[in-house]
């Protein structure tokens, strides 16, 4: 894999070696976090001290960080936990989110719709963003919560999520940003997004697979899905694992030393297949409110993984999630069959240069030529006719 270029950052990051060494030390406190003998007192003090590294990257105070395993516990928590939560006597909750949010999202708000409530799912512009006044319209006397995602991560728009949370709290509703994806790459402060609810996911920041963490407004209850002991204020019953959790603070607290995912690369690789190819190919997303680090781009012609595999680049033709069966959020951008297959998501991050990107570059100008796309196998010729 050494000769591969990896622009897959999106997707997931590497750990970072501080990350890495943090949780190496923290492997040693085998015992219980809520143990009140010194052993105990060990394991805890590693988890407080994360979440004080995770409320400062947020901008939140102590007890309103609550740990777990990633976006998609997360979400299910605080959208079922909503549900669940709020008493309206005259009938179903509302829930609004939009066609380009992740599944993490989006399918936990189908389930609830098959339960008997009512979900309403916003289109958007041709660029991936939506408008606040499309979700002031959208409210209703019973909507219980409004749920969107902050930075896409397929296209990289971003969402004007401060005035929708500015809206949310003037009309008394509930507002969850989904910043698995702008965290560490652009600011991101509940307190500025007027969020109740926000999560994050450790793997997006250099951090650990398997670990998260999410906001809940001080105030707020939220009813929860597994039911034990009543660890994390209550909210997340379970035996906390003070290495994971280790790990994802140690992430927030390197991005207020490191810094955003810097976007020179990212301009530098476009800047590149731009001069290069010129009208056969075009980048996707807004055109100025965007993720730093994403690249989307539709060729003229191909096929994307191909594209992918002959330039040995690891990149997505969509989210991770379900990249194997077609993206939902090109066909809400309104896509052709044609022009999604022909689609890449290259991502960059704290580890790529300018210098790699232009060579990542080089090697998909040359995988895109004449010559090369009459290799294309037959299952590919088909899909890009």
């Amino acid at each position: 894999m050494e000769d591969w270029i990896y622009l897959d950052y999106n997707a997931s990051t590497p750990m970072a070696p501080e990350v890495v060494s943090v949780m190496q030390e923290s492997l040693l406190a085998q015992a219980h976090p809520s143990s009140k003998h010194p052993w105990g007192v060990q394991a805890n003090q590693l988890v407080e001290q994360a979440r004080r590294h995770v409320a400062e990257a947020l901008g939140s105070s102590l007890e309103e960080i609550v740990f777990c395993s990633g976006a998609t516990e997360a979400s299910n928590t605080i959208i079922k936990g909503v549900s669940k939560s709020l008493q309206r006597p005259e009938g179903p909750h509302h829930f609004i989110t939009s066609a380009v949010d992740h599944p993490a999202t989006l399918e936990p708000l189908r389930y609830l719709e098959q339960q008997g409530h009512e979900l309403t799912i916003l289109p958007v512009d041709p660029h991936g963003r939506l408008l606040p006044s499309q979700v002031e319209g959208a409210l209703r006397p019973n909507t219980a919560l409004v749920s969107l995602i902050h930075g896409q991560n397929e296209i990289g728009t971003l969402q004007p999520l401060a005035e929708v949370g500015a809206i949310c709290r003037a009309r008394g509703v509930l507002f969850h940003v989904d910043a698995s994806q702008s965290f560490g790459k652009v600011a991101v402060s509940v307190r500025d997004l007027n969020a109740d609810f926000l999560h994050i996911a450790g793997h997006k920041v250099y951090g650990p697979k398997g670990s998260g963490a999410l906001f809940i407004r001080e105030g707020l209850h939220l009813e929860p899905l597994l039911h034990g002991g009543g660890h994390e204020r209550g909210v997340r019953s379970g035996t906390p694992a003070p290495f994971l959790i280790a790990g994802l603070g140690e992430a927030c607290r390197l991005i207020g030393e490191l810094g955003f995912v810097p976007e020179a690369p990212a301009k530098a690789l476009w800047q590149r297949l731009q001069d290069r190819l010129g009208t056969q190919v075009r980048r996707n997303g807004h055109p100025n409110d965007r993720l730093p680090n994403v690249v989307h781009l539709t060729f003229e012609t191909g096929y994307g993984q191909d594209i992918l595999d002959r330039a040995k680049i690891c990149a997505s033709t969509g989210a991770a999630c379900h990249s194997a069966s077609g993206s939902p959020v090109l066909v809400a951008l309104g896509f052709t069959a044609k022009e999604a297959s022909a689609s890449v998501r290259l991502s960059t991050g704290r580890l790529t240069t300018e210098q790699a990107a232009e060579a990542a570059a080089e090697r998909i100008i040359q995988a895109v030529s004449p010559k090369q796309r009459k290799s294309l196998p037959a299952h590919s010729k088909a899909l890009s006719q």
